[in-house]
């Protein structure tokens, strides 16, 4: 009867943890170079992903920001969307928003949800680019992974050049292998994968999520701030990221 006792209590302890794990509010910071041709000012860029049934408190960000990129997912089926609109709100209290599609968001009004876009300011990267800071050579590029255009990446890349500083994001990690030749970026940002979400140990259905340096470029998968179906977090805990981007000195301007 004890034993069962104590299996009984570290379930209880366990979920505990899982659901504080799922609702914690972790900073992952970092500054990255990126190389460029035209100098640019070092900024501030804020990513947040998979926010699904979430509230974004006011007081999450304390720091000085100067953009913000939403990689999908920030709204499900059943949230209300007046809680979307107050988490745009927030964030766009602090700088300029800028939003690409999940497979999650469009299961709520899509109409409504570009209602409250346009009602804040906020950006739509469906499949296309954009200059930051009035900089022409330093892009943001945004896919819209899930509305499954043949022509989606060739749109989004249709105003990059090959001398532009690229940030590139889409709610999935599994664009990334897209992004050769003739497109290319130094920074690619994603989301979806909740970083397996519930891991034992090193297993979990994804890979945990992190930032990486490989083939020249940086690739970031988030652990996302929210959770779908199970509100739960073991070994992948909900973060968001601040990135400190500046200029590499070694290309020429």
């Amino acid at each position: 009867m004890k034993y069962l006792m104590r299996i009984g209590l570290a379930a209880v302890a366990l979920l505990l943890h899982m659901g504080r794990n799922a609702f914690s509010e972790k900073l992952v910071q970092k500054t990255i170079e990126l190389p460029t041709y035209k100098a640019f000012k070092p900024f501030n860029l804020l990513f947040i992903a998979d926010v699904h049934r979430r509230r974004i408190k006011a007081e999450l960000i304390d720091f000085q920001v100067d953009v913000i990129v939403i990689g999908g997912d920030l709204v499900e089926k059943g949230v209300p969307l007046e809680r979307v609109a107050e988490n745009i709100k927030n964030l766009r209290a602090h700088a300029p928003v800028y939003f690409v599609w999940g497979n999650n968001d469009r299961e709520v009004s899509e109409d409504a949800l570009r209602k409250i876009f346009v009602q804040h300011d906020v950006v739509v990267l469906d499949d296309k680019s954009v200059s930051l800071f009035n900089n022409p050579q330093l892009r943001l590029v945004g896919l819209d992974h899930f509305a499954y255009k043949p022509d989606g990446l060739k749109n989004a890349f249709s105003e990059v050049t090959e001398q532009d500083t690229v940030v590139f994001v889409s709610h999935t990690p599994f664009d990334f292998w897209k992004i050769k030749r003739p497109y290319s970026a130094q920074l690619l940002l994603a989301g979806h994968t909740h970083g397996g979400q519930i891991r034992i140990g090193p297993f979990g259905m994804f890979k945990k999520g992190s930032i990486k340096y490989k083939n020249n470029r940086i690739e970031l998968i988030t652990n996302g701030f929210g959770t779908t179906t199970l509100h739960l977090r073991l070994g992948a805990p909900a973060e968001y990221h601040l990135l400190t981007i500046i200029p590499e000195t070694k290309v020429d301007e």
